[in-house]
C-alpha cells in the first residue's frame, strides 16, 4: 500500500533530525527533577480543576461564549502538559541516561509549538471576543459567534505552523539538558532562521494584537463609565461598573500573564537566530520553563478569579477593614497628663470624665 507524500516526508525528516548536541547528552547535568515535577503536577491538576469547574457550573453560565475559550484553552494547555512532562520526567529520573527516541523528539516539537500558539491564539480571539461585547453589546448579545468554527480554525492553523519543520521547512531540535525539543533556533542555516523568524514574530504580532484589544476595552469601560454618570441611577451604575472592574481585572491579567511568560522565550528565539554563535543552554531551558508556567496559570486566571470570587474577595476585604476601624478616641485633661508622665494618683485620679470631656 502507497504511502502519502506526506507521511514519507515526515518520516525522512526525522531521518535528518539534528542530533549535533547529542554529543553532550551523556554529561552529567546539575539540574533538578524538582521543577518538572512541580509544574506538570501544578499543571495538569490546574487544568483538571478548571474542566472539573466548568462542568460543575454549566447550568450557571450555560456555556456563554467566553466560557467555550476557557474550555478549548484548558484542553489545550492539559493535553500538552500530559504528553510531554511524563516523557521529559523519565529523562531526569534516570539521572540523564535515558535519551529522547527520534520520533518522539519530532513530536515534541508538533507538541510545543501547537499548544504555544493556539494557546495564544485562543487568548487573543477571548480578547476581541471581550472588546466586541463591550463595543457592541446589543448586537453581540443577539448574534451568532460562531465560537466552534474559531476555534478550530485556530486548532488546524497552528497544526499547520507546527508542522513546518517536520515537513522540511526548518529542521527539529533537541535542547538542553535534552528534556525538550523545538524548532531549530540554534541553528547558522538559513531555512532553520526563516522559521525562527516566522514562528516568533507571528506570535509577537499576536501578542501586540491581545495588548491593543485589551487597551481598547479598557478605554471603552471608561468611557462609557463616564457617560453612566449622567445617564444612569445609582443602582444601574454600580452593578454595571462591577462589571466592568471584573472585566478590567481579568483583561490586565491576560495582558501580564501572556507577556510575563512568553516574551523571554520569542527573545531567546530572535537572539539566537540574529547571532553567529547561537546557545543552546540552561538560559533556553529557563526561558520554555517560563512560557510552560502560562499553560499552568491559565486555570486560576480564568476560573478561580471568576466574578462571583472577586466579590467574596472584595466583601472579605471590607470586613477585614470594618474591623480594624477603632472608636474614636477622646483627648481629655487626664490623657494629657498621662502622656506627659505626670501621676494621676490622688485628687486628680478621682477626676470625673463628664467634667473633664467638658473642659476639652
Amino acid at each position: 500500500m502507497h504511502r502519502s507524500l506526506c507521511f514519507i516526508l515526515i518520516e525522512k525528516q526525522m531521518e535528518m533530525l539534528d542530533y549535533s548536541y547529542t554529543g553532550e547528552l551523556n554529561e552529567t547535568f546539575s539540574e533538578s527533577i524538582v521543577p518538572p515535577i512541580l509544574q506538570g503536577s501544578f499543571g495538569i491538576l490546574g487544568n483538571f480543576l478548571a474542566l472539573f469547574l466548568l462542568f460543575h457550573h454549566s447550568n450557571v453560565h450555560r456555556w456563554g461564549t467566553f466560557y467555550k475559550y476557557v474550555f478549548a484553552l484548558a484542553v489545550t494547555d492539559v493535553n500538552g502538559l500530559l504528553l510531554h512532562y511524563p516523557v521529559a520526567i523519565a529523562r531526569y529520573a534516570s539521572d540523564f541516561e535515558f535519551e529522547f527516541p527520534k520520533k518522539f523528539c519530532c513530536f515534541d516539537v508538533f507538541l510545543f509549538s501547537f499548544s504555544f500558539l493556539s494557546s495564544a491564539m485562543i487568548v487573543c480571539a477571548m480578547s476581541c471576543d471581550r472588546l466586541f461585547a463591550v463595543k457592541y453589546p446589543f448586537i453581540y448579545r443577539s448574534g451568532n459567534h460562531k465560537t466552534k468554527r474559531i476555534l478550530f480554525t485556530i486548532w488546524i492553523f497552528s497544526a499547520l505552523v507546527a508542522s513546518f519543520p517536520l515537513l522540511g521547512f526548518g529542521s527539529v531540535q533537541m535542547y538542553y539538558p535534552g528534556t525538550w525539543c523545538f524548532i531549530n533556533f540554534a541553528s547558522l542555516r538559513r531555512l532553520d532562521r526563516i522559521n525562527t523568524y516566522v514562528y516568533s514574530s507571528l506570535c509577537l504580532l499576536i501578542l501586540l494584537i491581545t495588548a491593543i484589544t485589551n487597551t481598547a476595552v479598557i478605554h471603552s469601560i471608561c468611557q462609557h463609565d463616564r457617560t453612566d454618570i449622567i445617564s444612569s441611577n445609582e443602582f444601574e451604575r454600580r452593578k454595571r461598573k462591577n462589571d466592568e472592574t471584573y472585566i478590567v481585572t481579568l483583561m490586565l491579567s491576560i495582558v501580564i500573564l501572556s507577556s510575563v511568560c512568553w516574551i523571554p522565550l520569542l527573545v531567546r528565539m530572535l537572539i539566537n537566530a540574529s547571532a553567529s554563535d547561537p546557545n543552546n543552554g540552561p538560559e533556553e531551558l529557563q526561558a520554555v520553563r517560563l512560557t510552560i508556567s502560562n499553560a499552568i496559570i491559565d486555570p486560576w486566571i480564568y476560573i478561580i478569579l471568576q466574578k462571583k470570587n472577586l466579590v467574596k474577595i472584595s466583601r472579605l476585604i471590607r470586613r477585614i477593614r470594618n474591623r480594624k476601624q477603632f472608636p474614636a478616641i477622646i483627648i481629655t485633661e487626664e490623657s494629657k497628663y498621662v502622656r506627659a508622665g505626670t501621676n494621676l494618683t490622688g485628687g486628680n485620679s478621682s477626676m470625673n470624665t463628664n467634667t473633664i470631656s467638658t473642659r476639652v
